[in-house]
């Protein structure tokens, strides 16, 4: 029986059992603000120019395979009489519009519009404030980067070194199957609470999601986040190659930025179904109250 298994206190009818080990709650927070971080300043930095390319180069009129535009001639108002020609469009919410391939998705009206100085316009999906300035903002992402990058392997280590990771993340043979995964599913589905025994390990869904966010998805955006670096790119000239070029290493970053995005949402959501109070106290405090088993 592991550490997070053993019942701290067992009355009739509740157990608390020790969960979370401080170096498991220590990087699940400081990894959380990091994250957070991240994903507003790499926003404000997307916007700049929102269009997705493969390859080595990208640049307007390449054919980018996912753009966020700006709205259609039509939507945006004309300027006054007498009144200077750039403030057209200035009272009217320009409408968002998503580009995949030959497909296009209008998403309603908001953001605003960006003039990149070179005769094109890019839409702002979320406009920033009034004295952003790219410059900080780059340095504020890097700085977070760079904390995230070096946490990971450190956790990692720790996965390893304290059997955590075999103990506690590694799905078992039984858990693999698909019977065992479709009524994991159908439970998460039904929004179903663990109880009881239940309630003290892990499920198959979270371990899986778990692990490849570990070891697949930061890794991935880490990774091709330097490789974008001209810099980096010096030193380690074979990273970029690695992603397909400059603007493939750009892409893979967002794509798993953005489903690292989704997996906050979703772990966030299912914090609630699960139960909020139990679920952050144990992420606090290391101690998660175990619910009575329900009758079957």
């Amino acid at each position: 029986m592991t550490t997070s298994e053993n019942a701290l206190s067992t009355p009739s009818f509740v157990q608390v059992a020790y969960r979370h080990p401080w170096p498991v709650r220590l990087w699940h927070w400081a990894n959380a603000g990091a994250v957070l971080a991240l994903l507003l300043t790499g926003l404000l930095i997307f916007d700049i120019h929102p269009h997705l390319y493969w390859g080595e180069a990208g640049q307007e009129g390449e054919g980018a395979f996912l753009s966020f535009t700006r709205a259609p001639a039509d939507n945006r108002t004309v300027a006054p009489e007498g009144a200077p020609a750039d403030s057209a469009g200035s009272t009217a919410p320009p409408r968002t519009q998503w580009t995949l391939g030959r497909h296009h998705w209008g998403t309603g009206k908001m953001g605003s519009i960006l003039e990149d100085g070179f005769g094109g316009s890019y839409l702002l999906v979320a406009s920033p404030p009034a004295d952003w300035q790219f410059g900080a903002t780059r340095g504020w992402h890097f700085a977070f980067a760079w904390f995230l990058g070096f946490s990971l392997p450190a956790y990692a280590i720790y996965l390893l070194v304290s059997r955590r990771l075999t103990r506690t993340l590694l799905p078992s043979r039984e858990e693999l199957r698909p019977r065992s995964l479709a009524q994991e599913l159908w439970k998460h589905l039904r929004f179903h609470r663990a109880r009881g025994a239940e309630a003290r390990h892990y499920n198959s869904l979270q371990k899986m999601t778990y692990l490849a966010v570990i070891f697949v998805l930061i890794p991935a955006m880490v990774l091709s986040g330097i490789a974008m670096s001209n810099t980096a790119s010096a030193v380690w000239p074979h990273l970029s190659l690695l992603f397909g070029g400059h603007q493939s290493a750009r892409s893979v970053h967002f794509i798993t930025a953005m489903l690292l995005l989704v997996f906050v949402l979703v772990h966030v959501f299912q914090v609630f179904v699960a139960g909020f109070a139990n679920q952050m106290r144990g992420m606090i405090t290391g101690r998660f109250v175990i619910g009575k088993e329900s009758a079957p």
